[in-house]
């Protein structure tokens, strides 16, 4: 797998992109009972897959072979794509794999996640050290089920992440107060405060990102059951992003989701 330039273009631009029809039937059938093995949700140690010698050397001294062989299975795809150079044409620097996982959501009418930023300290109330704002992780989301609006896909407002990077930039600076902006309305309301718009926008290349994110982000807040910035993907399909956007997992409302993801992280920072 390669991008093409207008792909690294508009994952620059918009902070993700999808590309159609990567895995093969076959590749979809095995990853989808590799994961249902373990049936694990989101964020649940068995989700997880060994990257490293050392994760190995775990599974082997347990006896676990099954989770070795399904684990050289994930990483021979990643091998077979070329995820290794395309994170490293992205990041535009050497970059590893740091995590690898793949989980499931059964149906049901509530988001998976609402909309957040992951690189935002998890909203909590006081952080003693603040992270260098070029500290993000660059996600191969691939779908192994149907989503679409209101159906398990990750939402994405276009651009939001450099709008992140601008608020990480003032903080990591000293220039304004740390203050919780993981969730969207916290992240509005921290903007908007007197003390901090300018600030901030003096970090974007222009002021109409500011109000293009803030028109987009009221029009969420506004009518939060409405499907605003989701999208359609078949089983196969890949969604790249940049994880410092805002970004949501709507509601698996239809069908379950399985997915398989692979997190990368520049190597310099």
């Amino acid at each position: 797998m390669n991008l093409l330039e207008s792909e690294l273009i508009k994952l620059e631009t918009d902070g993700f992109l999808i590309k159609r029809n990567i895995l093969k039937n076959q590749e979809i059938d095995q990853i989808k009972d590799i994961i249902l093995k373990q049936k694990s949700s989101k964020g649940i140690k068995e989700s997880h897959y060994p990257i490293n010698m050392n994760n190995f050397l775990i599974k082997l001294f347990k006896l676990d072979f099954g989770k070795i062989k399904d684990c050289l299975f994930l990483l021979k795809i990643k091998k077979k794509l070329n995820l290794d150079l395309v994170s490293n044409e992205i990041f535009k620097g050497k970059s590893n794999l740091i995590m690898l996982d793949g989980y499931w959501n059964p149906i049901e009418k509530k988001e998976i996640l609402p909309w957040h930023s992951d690189q935002a300290y998890s909203g909590k109330q006081n952080v003693e050290k603040i992270k260098s704002p070029d500290i993000f992780y660059l996600k191969f989301f691939f779908y192994l089920t149907n989503v679409g609006p209101n159906n398990g896909c990750t939402s994405y407002i276009p651009c939001s992440h450099k709008i992140t990077y601008a608020v990480r930039s003032c903080l990591f600076e000293k220039k304004i107060k740390y203050e919780p902006f993981w969730s969207l309305h916290d992240l509005v309301k921290f903007i908007k405060k007197k003390d901090n718009y300018k600030l901030i926008v003096e970090k974007l290349e222009t002021e109409n990102q500011m109000d293009d994110f803030l028109s987009n982000a009221n029009i969420i807040l506004s009518e939060p059951e409405k499907s605003f910035f989701d999208f359609e993907a078949l089983p196969g399909d890949l969604l790249i992003f940049n994880d410092s956007g805002v970004h949501r997992g709507s509601q698996p409302s239809l069908n379950t989701r399985i997915a398989l993801r692979y997190l990368y992280k520049k190597n310099s920072i």
